[in-house]
């Protein structure tokens, strides 16, 4: 498990030179490349050693969702501050976290008395889908693309919202 929690942590120390190398476009779009890389190896690095040893720790199930929306937050924060998007477009890309962050805070609260149930917030297919198109919204708006950008950051908000929803109705079906 060590080498899928140092790939999720490792979008920490990227959104760091995201940053650092905000404003020169093939360093931004390099990040953006290498923490999506680190994104889709962690999960099958960590299932196949969860395979070998059922035993392995659960760490990354909530480091993951952390490593991405630092990230996330991050590179939008910069795009904005830079003044290379209105942070209109930066709220939609967003959107799921907007709402899944403090719905994710007060499941976790009301289930103080006991275990929550597993699995209840973790990514499905919608879920990966907002994660894609977020990240291809962030690369229309690190490219300038100005058509691109807003119809991809409506796209992640209405993926996003969807997710959310869904992982709601999952939470309550099975508590």
């Amino acid at each position: 498990m060590w080498l899928a929690n140092t790939l999720t942590v490792a979008r920490i120390p990227l959104a760091a030179v995201f940053l650092a190398t905000y404003g020169r476009v093939e360093w931004s779009i390099l990040v953006i490349v290498l923490a999506a890389a680190t994104d889709a190896l962690d999960g099958r690095i960590a299932r196949r050693a969860r395979a070998r040893s059922p035993n392995a720790g659960h760490a990354g199930e909530w480091l993951d969702p952390v490593a991405d929306k630092v990230f996330v937050f991050v590179v939008l924060g910069s795009i904005v501050a830079h003044g290379d998007a209105p942070w209109a477009l930066a709220v939609l890309v967003l959107a799921r976290e907007l709402v899944i962050v403090p719905l994710g805070i007060a499941y976790r609260f009301m289930l103080v008395s006991r275990p929550p149930v597993e699995h209840a917030f973790q990514a499905d297919a919608l879920g990966k889908a907002t994660t894609i198109v977020q990240l291809a919204a962030v690369l229309a708006l690190v490219t300038r693309a100005p058509v691109v950008g807003p119809v991809l950051a409506v796209a992640a908000a209405v993926l996003g919202l969807a997710a959310a929803v869904h992982y709601v109705v999952r939470a309550k079906s099975s508590y």
